[in-house]
């Protein structure tokens, strides 16, 4: 189908190859359709146009005429400074019951009206005018409060209790000095009032003062010497000698008594033991009656043994044996002996020890007579001296109250009055706070600028007015492809005849039995079918893993033709890239997934072995992939369908066209040109900006 005005060549481009109206084959099934635009060339203008060299003089002289006034105007305005000083305000206890810190926009208000009253600003003045430094600066000089105000600002702190004093003028220093002795002089203010409303009753407190320290001192020395006297170490009742030594002696007396009756029962005890016959010996002599009672053990029994062998008129008549019965004899004389003179030692020892314990006990009952005898004098004198402390204790308890009063009273009338607290006083400025030399230098400049532009735009549209150009024309045309993959366009005669002669056959792969036909005919071969995201999934969730290799190193940016020369050592799984050989050598980055896929493959690549055969099975495998994927004009799809679906993914992204060769391998410009309406509005980016794996294998 043609519209009116066509050539004769025209429509011999447009038909089909066996002569019949390409309309004819598109009523066979489905339409497919492209819309191609491509811009018209622009006319060049008419007429000459001003140079970029006389716009740039009119640029600078427009902005000369600005900028040099104001500059004159900005830099030649006076510098103006600004000391300031932080000061603290508490509101009176007068006005709030209680006094303290809370911010009170009402006392801050009356702060500010108080600093900038007449009378203080005339204190004020007098003390600038002490100042030698001061005057020297004034010039002209401050004659009056009215001249002074307005130098002066009391500005408060938002939501405190703090007010800025500052002085604004021409000479840092000066304005220093005046804010300190601003603040001097208020404070100078508040201490006379205070002193006027309260010296008569002050000086009274001082008088009473004065007396109390001086009978304080008088009975301090009175005490001393009365402790002195008697011998009172500590201002403790207990602590002191006397009684200290009465406590000792008691305490003493109470262990000698103990230890006395203790004596006593340990004597009757002796004697009772003594009387029931038990052996009493001193501990000393215990060691040696043992050793003896064991000789006599063991003699008992040799001599009874002896008895038993032999008659006593042989032992009588036989020396050795009779001196067994001897030596028995001789120690037990000696026991006893032991015995007897042991009891004798117990009872002595025991004795002795009760008489010593009682002869303490009634030395101590003397010695405790006596001591307390002393300690009754020492308790009545200390009774004495602790009616002098007492005395003592009074005068300073009025000393205190009378301090405290005085100071109740001076505190009093102090809170009549604000408080201030300097938080930190004025120095002299180092920067002046106006005007603002480089910003309003950069207004100007801004200014200046925007006029030189307003001209220039101003002279350009004067040109444009005077040399119109004309806007260019889009020409648009429309493809559609038909059951047997043709191309007619049916469109008007201008955009038909720009189709026609300015159509290019694709580059994309050049025809190999079994992965990309040649298509006859008049017309340039058609692009390969765009697929969508979707339609890329869908295959590769039906694809085998030999398919995937395929379909994987299609979606990387692989010529069909440059998958036959692939082998196992070109693939760099560690990087995860494969190297591409041949007229356009070059590594190609490959998806992680892929990667995975490619490590657990053997061999690698599936068509090692046989590639041509084996490429053009898996290459005839997926139109049945796109068959079962239920994608519509499943015949279509192929590798170079796969491939062209990549790179418009990346043309998409807005990749630079003239960098495609660097994933695709070499390209036509004829078969560049084809992926321009892809490419989105704006500057394109370099290929290492774009995302080069395809969703499908993420």
């Amino acid at each position: 189908m043609t519209s009116q005005g066509t050539t004769p060549q025209d429509r011999a481009l447009l038909q089909a190859p066996n002569g019949q109206d390409p309309s004819q084959d598109a009523r066979r099934g489905l339409p497919q359709i492209e819309v191609v635009t491509r811009p018209e060339q622009e006319q060049p203008p008419a007429g000459p146009r001003r140079s970029a060299g006389s716009l740039l003089l009119w640029f600078i002289c427009a902005s000369a005429l600005v900028l040099i006034p104001a500059s004159i105007w900005n830099f030649s305005r006076p510098p103006v400074y600004r000391a300031a000083a932080a000061v603290l305000t508490v509101v009176p206890k007068s006005r709030s019951g209680f006094g303290g810190n809370d911010p009170d926009i009402q006392h801050v208000a009356i702060q500010r009206q108080l600093l900038l009253g007449r009378q203080l600003l005339s204190d004020t003045l007098i003390r600038v005018q002490e100042t030698q430094q001061a005057v020297d600066l004034l010039d002209p000089p401050l004659l009056t409060p009215d001249d002074l105000r307005p130098l002066l600002s009391v500005d408060p702190i938002p939501s405190t209790n703090l007010i800025e004093t500052s002085a604004t003028g021409g000479k840092p220093e000066l304005l220093a000095t005046i804010v300190n002795e601003w603040l001097s002089a208020y404070e100078a203010l508040r201490q006379r009032e205070i002193s006027e409303q309260v010296g008569d009753q002050l000086q009274q407190f001082d008088e009473q003062a004065l007396s109390l320290e001086k009978k304080i001192l008088q009975k301090r020395s009175a005490l001393e010497a009365f402790r002195q006297r008697h011998d009172i170490v500590t201002l403790e009742r207990d602590s002191n000698q006397a009684l200290k030594r009465l406590q000792t002696l008691q305490d003493s007396l109470a262990k000698a008594e103990e230890t006395s009756i203790q004596a006593r029962a340990q004597l009757e005890a002796l004697r009772a033991a003594l009387a029931n016959g038990e052996i009493l010996i001193p501990e000393a002599q215990a060691s040696a009656l043992g050793k003896l009672q064991q000789q006599a053990a063991e003699l008992r029994v040799k001599v009874q043994q002896q008895r038993e062998r032999y008659t006593d008129m042989f032992i009588q008549s036989d020396p050795n044996k009779r001196a067994l019965p001897e030596q028995l004899e001789r120690i037990e004389a000696r026991i006893d002996e032991m015995i007897r003179q042991g009891r004798r030692d117990v009872i002595n020892e025991a004795r002795q020890a009760m008489e010593s314990a009682t002869g303490q006990v009634l030395t101590l009952q003397r010695e405790l007579r006596v001591q307390k005898i002393t300690a009754s004098d020492f308790s009545s004198s200390f009774a004495d001296y602790e009616d002098l402390k007492a005395d003592l204790s009074a005068l300073e308890t009025l000393q205190r109250e009378t301090e405290g009063e005085r100071m109740a009273l001076e505190a009093d009338a102090v809170d009549e009055y604000p408080q201030i607290e300097i938080i930190e006083p004025a120095y002299a400025p180092r920067d002046p706070i106006q005007p603002q030399y480089l910003t309003d230098f950069f207004y100007s400049a801004a200014g200046a600028t925007a006029a030189g532009l307003a001209t220039v735009l101003m002279l350009l549209l004067w040109d444009a007015r005077a040399n119109p150009r004309h806007t260019p024309v889009p020409v648009t045309g429309v493809r559609i492809w038909g059951d047997n993959q043709q191309r007619v366009s049916p469109q008007g005669d201008a955009g038909q005849q720009q189709l026609a002669h300015n159509a290019m056959p694709s580059q994309l792969s050049a025809p190999r039995p079994g992965l990309s036909a040649a298509l006859p005919g008049a017309l340039p071969e058609p692009a390969p079918r765009q697929l969508m995201g979707g339609e890329v999934d869908a295959l590769w969730d039906l694809a085998g893993d030999h398919e995937r290799q395929l379909m994987g190193l299609l979606l990387s940016g692989l010529h069909p033709q440059e998958l036959v020369t692939l082998q196992e050592n070109d693939f760099d799984l560690s990087e995860c890239r494969v190297r591409v050989q041949g007229s356009s050598p070059r590594w190609v980055p490959i998806a992680p997934g892929l990667c995975r896929l490619f490590a657990a493959a053997a061999p690698l690549p599936a068509w090692q072995q046989n590639p041509d055969r084996q490429l053009e099975e898996l290459a005839a495998r997926i139109p049945l992939l796109a068959m079962d994927a239920g994608l519509a004009h499943a015949e279509e799809v192929n590798p170079d369908a796969l491939r062209h679906s990549y790179l418009v993914y990346l043309v998409r992204q807005g990749a630079r066209l003239t960098e495609l060769h660097q994933i695709a391998g070499p390209m036509a410009s004829a078969e560049i040109q084809r992926y321009a309406c892809y490419s989105p509005a704006g500057a394109s980016r370099p290929i290492g900006q774009i995302d080069l794996t395809y969703p499908a294998l993420v």
